[in-house]
């Protein structure tokens, strides 16, 4: 009896384990955060993450070398799989939703640092429902368009400036002809951010700081922000990085270190 007790208990644990994780319950502090400290403290890591909804739309690591002035910009593929220990195999762009409320991005960075071997501890996150206020501040974003892409948004191939409800139409265009890798919410945020540092005086640094964390799930604070953002403005070792395709972990990380490391 006592064995049947024990048995429908445990299954009512488990079930309930797989509900909390449904229902994004998942609780993750800096303390599980798996960090390797062995690694260059000259190399910061920051995750950012574009967000459709319950789906990661793009999902980069910021990575500022304050010694030698290098910055990369990689993007790894959400579509890339991992595995949770509360929750199973899964792919990478399904898991932030599983977090709880505070932990959401922790829990990414969490599965990155195991996918990678990486300390990274930061994150930040922005809904790509929010990019329309986010272009509009700046004023017109400008972007480069193909020939099927300004037929969708019904203007011309080549240089455009648009403004932010048709920078949303352009993140959400879906294409046969996509290479691998092409992702359009990682090209906004990367012009984006090109734009407003170009266009932004040192004293303007802060304020943009200041706006670009007010619309994101974020634990990066404001100075630190604009210490990357003054990195990226003022290095000029700057690179970009794509992991995913058919890269294993392993290849994903050897790609990685040599990028940022080396």
């Amino acid at each position: 009896m006592k064995k049947k007790i024990f048995a429908a208990f445990a299954l009512a644990l488990c079930m309930a384990l797989v509900c909390a994780c449904a229902l994004g319950e998942i609780t993750v502090t800096k303390r599980d955060m798996v960090l390797n400290r062995k690694l260059d403290k000259n190399v910061t890591n920051i995750l950012v993450l574009m967000q459709d909804g319950e789906k990661t739309d793009s999902m980069m690591i910021a990575s500022i070398n304050s010694r030698t002035g290098r910055s990369v910009m990689t993007m790894i593929d959400t579509s890339t799989p991992v595995t949770l220990p509360e929750a199973g195999d899964m792919l990478l762009g399904d898991v932030y939703v599983l977090g709880a409320k505070k932990s959401r991005g922790l829990l990414v960075a969490r599965t990155i640092n195991g996918l990678l071997d990486l300390n990274v501890s930061t994150y930040v996150a922005l809904d790509i429902n929010d990019l329309p206020e986010m272009v509009d501040r700046v004023g017109l974003l400008n972007m480069w368009l193909n020939e099927e892409e300004a037929r969708i948004l019904n203007t011309w191939e080549g240089e455009n400036s648009l403004p932010g409800e048709e920078v949303l139409k352009y993140v959400r265009i879906r294409l046969d002809s996509d290479y691998e890798g092409k992702n359009r919410s990682y090209t906004v945020f990367m012009d984006l951010l090109k734009q407003g540092l170009r266009e932004s005086s040192g004293t303007d640094l802060m304020g943009l700081g200041k706006q670009l964390l007010a619309k994101m799930d974020s634990n990066l604070n404001v100075m630190a922000a604009v210490t990357m953002l003054s990195s990226f403005r003022g290095g000029d070792d700057r690179r970009e990085l794509y992991l995913g395709g058919e890269m294993s972990a392993e290849e994903m990380r050897a790609a990685f270190y040599r990028e940022v490391y080396e």
